[in-house]
């Protein structure tokens, strides 16, 4: 969506996040953390592959506000798949409180940098990425885009609890 306003697209996460928010909100612990959606996912799983891509684009949005070239993500993984099985190991011996305290901070660290860009630097083709139009679809992709996907994952995996 070519010239984003960063009001919208701030709307956007947020009712993304809520969302998403809205889904766990009455699940137990064990909901959370037994495997029943994608493959062998919990929905802390799910969770926690969330907070791993906030996280890369923390450090996206950080390179854009200083200017400078992010770290190189992954280094030796090549395809998404490998990230994400990355991501999973990273994470899955970890306490859901902990991976849900991760989730909420990346979140509240995205809307702050989010603010903190301007609309010229959301709207910009992106620096270093090519495959990317431009930072706010980056964003998009890596928030509520994404909360929508893992969201409907749970969704469907607990019809089958």
């Amino acid at each position: 969506m070519k010239g984003m306003q960063k009001k919208m697209l701030l709307a956007n996460i947020q009712a993304g996040y809520m969302r998403f928010e809205a889904l766990l909100a009455p699940l137990s612990e064990a909901q959370m953390t037994i495997p029943h959606t994608t493959g062998t996912w919990s929905a802390k799983d799910h969770i926690a592959h969330l907070t791993g891509w906030q996280s890369y684009l923390l450090d996206q949005l950080q390179a854009v506000l200083t200017n400078s070239k992010p770290p190189v993500f992954m280094p030796g993984l090549s395809t998404v798949d490998e990230v994400n099985e990355c991501f999973y190991q990273e994470y899955k011996d970890r306490p859901l409180a902990e991976i849900l305290v991760a989730f909420r901070a990346s979140y509240q660290r995205i809307l702050v940098m989010v603010e903190d860009l301007s609309e010229e630097a959301l709207n910009a083709p992106f620096p270093w990425r090519p495959d990317i139009p431009n930072l706010w679809s980056l964003i998009a992709e890596d928030t509520y885009e994404h909360y929508k996907e893992h969201g409907d994952a749970i969704q469907q995996g607990l019809l089958h609890m």
